[in-house]
């Protein structure tokens, strides 16, 4: 079966969402910040002080190439994924692509290198919204509870696999 890939904006309830819906529907669940954490033995915070945000982001793309080659998966994506073209391409070749959409001002700046504060977060937002919308087979809003957008991303997706 086809992968469920999360994508949106930091701190939009990707990886809580994807956890929850990896165990409800007996899937494999990957985060792809803690796989690239693993792999490459350090922090995100840590990649960003030592390689800036292209060290990172050549970094991410291998994680998403090999993520991408599973099956059966529910994948939470980095907030900054849509921003390579490549990973977006590789992503949708197996896998259902929803974007967690949650208000921005609902968003967390904590222990996150590229949004310090509000005002950065909505500029990235502005950047990266056209991307979201452009990749997502589907937009879940998340503004309410957490099961009502893991059951409605479910619909969805068993929608999409009878078509």
């Amino acid at each position: 079966m086809k992968n469920i890939v999360l994508i949106g904006m930091p701190s939009s309830g990707k990886t809580t969402i994807g956890k929850m819906l990896a165990k409800e529907s007996s899937m494999l669940f990957f985060d792809a910040d803690e796989v690239l954490e693993k792999l490459f033995d350090k922090s995100i915070p840590d990649i960003f002080a030592e390689e800036g945000e292209e060290g990172f982001r050549r970094k991410e793309t291998t994680v998403i190439k090999d993520l991408s080659r599973k099956d059966d998966s529910v994948l939470s994506c980095g907030g900054g994924v849509v921003l390579k073209e490549e990973n977006m391409k590789n992503l949708k070749k197996n896998g259902v692509v929803f974007f967690i959409k949650r208000n921005v001002e609902k968003l967390s700046c904590e222990g996150r290198p590229l949004s310090k504060d509000l005002e950065t977060l909505k500029k990235m937002e502005k950047v990266r919204l056209p991307l979201y919308e452009k990749y997502a087979d589907y937009t879940i809003e998340n503004d309410e509870s957490i099961e009502k957008a893991v059951k409605e991303i479910w619909e969805k997706y068993n929608e999409d696999l009878t078509h």
